[in-house]
């Protein structure tokens, strides 16, 4: 197995957290587009709704992906120590 180094945990642990941030901010792009939508602009209130939905899915994603990465280097770098 890769022997990691702390740095690399804290590189992962800022990944996730951007990808957090960008859950978070594809949220206030779906209320836009929903507030578009309910305003009379249909159209493009589906596109922010569509981009919205899209970037959560992603940012979820990155958020789970390096979460993990850093918590399974984390705990291997922990039990190497002892």
């Amino acid at each position: 197995m890769k022997q990691h180094r702390w740095p690399t945990v804290f590189a992962y642990l800022g990944l996730a957290i951007i990808g957090f941030a960008l859950a978070l901010f594809a949220t206030t792009i779906t209320t836009g587009g929903i507030a578009a939508g309910n305003l009379g602009r249909a159209e493009g209130g589906r596109e922010l709704i569509t981009s919205g939905s899209a970037m959560l899915l992603a940012g979820v994603a990155m958020m789970a992906i390096f979460g993990f990465l850093a918590l399974t280097a984390g705990v291997s770098l922990l039990r190497t120590r002892r």
